[in-house]
C-alpha cells in the first residue's frame, strides 16, 4: 500500500526558492504479527502470584491506528522442573492473567499460545536481582541537567545482566538502561539514566530487574534502533522491526514481535535535588 509524504525543501541559500514535493513511498505490507508482551515481573519482597500477559497483532508501518489486541488466545505458562502450569485467563481486552503464578529464580518457564489454529512458543530462565544500595546524582552534560546513578552489588563468580527502568512525569515514555557485569563482577555495579529532563525536583519511579543473557542483547538492540537511551517501551514501533524469542511451531519463519521474559526486581524512588 502506498502512502504519500510531503517533504518540505527549505534552501539556505537566497537564490532558490522554497519548493514541496511529493514522493510516494511503497512500503512492504506483510500483515499484521502477533506481538507478545509477556514480562513476568517479580517484585522482591510480594508474593509475584498476580501476573499479566498483553497479547495485539501489529498495524501497517504509517497507520496511526494502535495494535490490535488479541482475544480468545490459549495462554498458559508451565514451570519445566516440576511440571506445573499457570492458565492465563482470557480477559477480553487484550489481556490474559493469573493470579497463582509461582516464581521461582532459576526455574526455566514455557509459554505456550494457541491463537488462529496457530501454536507460539518461547522459553526463558527466571532471573534473580540482589538489592538497591543507593541512589547518587551528578552532574550532566548541560547546566541544570542530572544523572542519576543506581547502585547495587553484583555477585561474585557469575555472569549477570540488568535492566533499569526510569519513569517520571515529563517523560512519555519509560527511559531504559542496560548493563552488564564484564568489568564490575563481584563488585558494586549501577546502571545510569540522564535525560535532558532530569533536572531539580522531578521525581523518578526506579525499577532495576536481573535479566538473562538473550534479553540483554534483544534490550540492547531495541534501545540503539529507538535513537536514545530511554527510546520507547520494550514493545513500541521501532524504526526496523526486532524478533523477540517467540516461535511458531509450524512455521518458524513467521516474524513474531515482542519478548518473553522473567525477572526479579527491586524498585525505589528518588527526587533529583
Amino acid at each position: 500500500m502506498k502512502k504519500s509524504i510531503y517533504i518540505l525543501f527549505i534552501t539556505i541559500s537566497t537564490i532558490f526558492s522554497s519548493c514541496t514535493d511529493v514522493v510516494d513511498v511503497d512500503v512492504p505490507n506483510g500483515g499484521p504479527r502477533l506481538v507478545v508482551e509477556a514480562s513476568i515481573n517479580w517484585e522482591k519482597g510480594t508474593p509475584g502470584n498476580e501476573q499479566t500477559i498483553k497479547l495485539s497483532t501489529s498495524t501497517a508501518f504509517f497507520d496511526s491506528n494502535p495494535n490490535v489486541p488479541v482475544i480468545g488466545a490459549t495462554v498458559t505458562v508451565t514451570k519445566e522442573n516440576d511440571g506445573t502450569q499457570f492458565t492465563f485467563a482470557d480477559q477480553n481486552n487484550g489481556e490474559y492473567s493469573t493470579t497463582n503464578f509461582v516464581p521461582e529464580i532459576g526455574a526455566v518457564y514455557n509459554l505456550n499460545i494457541v491463537y488462529n489454529g496457530e501454536t507460539y512458543t518461547a522459553s526463558e530462565t527466571l532471573v534473580g536481582f540482589t538489592e538497591i544500595n543507593s541512589v547518587t546524582q551528578e552532574d550532566g552534560f548541560n547546566e541544570d541537567e542530572f544523572r542519576v546513578r543506581v547502585l547495587f552489588d553484583d555477585p561474585a563468580d557469575e555472569v549477570n545482566y540488568y535492566l533499569g527502568e526510569f519513569v517520571q512525569e515529563n517523560l512519555a515514555v519509560p527511559s531504559l538502561a542496560s548493563v552488564r557485569d564484564e568489568f564490575v563482577n563481584g563488585n558494586e555495579a549501577f546502571v545510569l539514566h540522564f535525560d535532558e529532563k532530569n533536572v531539580s525536583g522531578t521525581e523518578i519511579d526506579i525499577k532495576v530487574f536481573g535479566i538473562s543473557e538473550d534479553f540483554y542483547f534483544y534490550i540492547e538492540q531495541l534501545i540503539q534502533l529507538s535513537g536514545t537511551q530511554g527510546g520507547g517501551g520494550p514493545f513500541q514501533t521501532t524504526p526496523a522491526q526486532l524478533k523477540g524469542n517467540c516461535v511458531n511451531v509450524n512455521d518458524p519463519s513467521e516474524e513474531v514481535l515482542g519478548y518473553f521474559r522473567l525477572s526479579q526486581f527491586e524498585r525505589t524512588n528518588y527526587t533529583i535535588q
